[in-house]
């Protein structure tokens, strides 16, 4: 065998033994550290390499908008004490992580996450810790300082971070699974998602700037775009001058006390406030507690909107209508289609007389309310954009009834 060959043996035989796992590079201490402390910024050194934090705290008197920090507790304590259920509910004890990430763009694995706040509640007070990566090179110690890693049954609180901020934290840290620990799957509370469920059709947007503005009394001043944030973070670490940053981390700040007064404001309005909201607001609440089927607690919020008359109120008639139908209380159900159906528009109005038309037909066995009801039924759908299906069988209920009444008078006039 050739001198060539047995060196090409050997290689394949070392290629074939078990090696020891690798310790992960060092990555390089980063330039420009005076610089970056000048905003606040401390520079600190874990077994993967370097990453730049910043602390906060914040007395519970600290006031984020129409909310108080220490508003938090009575509302566990609160949440504690109800008989129904909901996602929103949490006990006192639970590990509560208010999170917030910001990126150099929105997917692909050249998108970093470069910023991660955490905010947590202590004995005392509240206290928020911001991580920076000096750049990619120290993505590892970035994501091990967080000790998110730690966390023991966490919920984690975000705005639309279930679907997003989340799980670009877990792809970020699949990049370095063979280096850190696993990372938890944490029970989350989106408010993003509470929120379109509340101010459905109320709000003309759902971004959390306005919902500062419209609903938690808060509006921001000094503040930098969301879409200046990258450009920002990777001309600080190209040029070593970190100014732009403290803006950064200002607006990622504000992100994260705007999740606890979201929350205190959610809640209250899903327990106990039933004055400082829109009826249209109150309809969306009752929705959501039907569709959790947490029903008493949903009549509870539709009767207290259905007390006003009109246009305002229809939605919310209809929906308890719903509910009476199923709890068999047909004369209340029908009476309640009949006040809202007028005042909807769309395949809802439709819905609304045929339900009046079943109920006249089936239960309350009076056939000629029925044929007026589903009379009505065609005449909207005429006006709106509906199924064929609907429409066919429309018109089969209608002649269906039309030869019960012949048949009904038949035998009225035999007898």
């Amino acid at each position: 065998m050739s001198f060539e060959s047995k060196l090409l043996q050997m290689k394949g035989m070392l290629k074939n033994k078990p090696t020891k796992k690798q310790q992960p590079k060092r990555a390089e201490r980063p330039l420009h550290e005076e610089k970056w402390r000048d905003i606040g910024l401390e520079l600190v050194e874990n077994k993967f390499g370097f990453v730049f934090q910043k602390k906060i705290t914040y007395p519970f008197t600290t006031r984020h908008g129409s909310v108080m920090l220490s508003e938090l507790d009575p509302v566990l304590e609160a949440w504690e004490k109800t008989e129904f259920d909901h996602p929103f509910k949490l006990n006192a004890q639970d590990p509560l992580v208010f999170f917030d990430t910001e990126t150099t763009g929105l997917s692909g694995t050249g998108a970093y996450i470069f910023l991660i706040g955490i905010l947590v509640k202590k004995s005392d007070h509240f206290e928020m810790m911001q991580y920076i990566m000096p750049d990619p090179s120290h993505e590892a110690a970035f994501l091990y300082e967080t000790g998110l890693w730690k966390a023991d049954d966490p919920i984690i609180f975000s705005y639309n971070g279930k679907s997003f901020d989340w799980p670009q934290l877990t792809s970020r840290w699949t990049m370095h699974r063979q280096d850190l620990p696993k990372l938890p799957v944490p029970r989350q509370i989106d408010l993003f998602h509470g929120t379109k469920r509340i101010w459905k059709n109320e709000l003309a947007r759902m971004k959390l700037s306005t919902i500062e503005e419209e609903k938690l009394g808060f509006v921001r001043q000094g503040d930098v775009p969301g879409y200046l944030i990258p450009a920002i973070y990777l001309d600080a670490v190209k040029s070593g001058f970190p100014d732009g940053l403290a803006k950064v981390l200002y607006h990622n700040e504000l992100d994260i006390l705007s999740l606890v007064s979201l929350y205190v404001l959610s809640s209250n309005l899903l327990m106990e406030d039933m004055e400082s909201e829109t009826s249209g607001a109150y309809t969306n609440i009752g929705k959501w507690y039907a569709d959790l089927k947490q029903y008493d607690q949903s009549a509870a919020y539709l009767e207290h909107v259905t007390t006003d008359r009109g246009a305002s109120s229809a939605l919310a008639r209809y929906l308890l209508a719903i509910q009476k139908k199923r709890a068999g209380q047909h004369e209340v159900a029908v009476q309640l289609f009949k006040e809202a159906a007028p005042h909807l528009r769309g395949s809802i109005e439709v819905e609304a007389w045929i339900h009046a038309a079943k109920l006249y037909e089936h239960q309350l066995r009076d056939l000629d309310q029925a044929a007026i009801m589903a009379g009505f039924a065609k005449e909207a759908s005429e006006h709106t954009n509906v199924r064929q299906s609907l429409v066919e069988d429309i018109n089969k209920r209608r002649a269906r009834l039309e030869e019960k009444k012949r048949k009904k008078n038949l035998q009225v006039q035999e007898d």
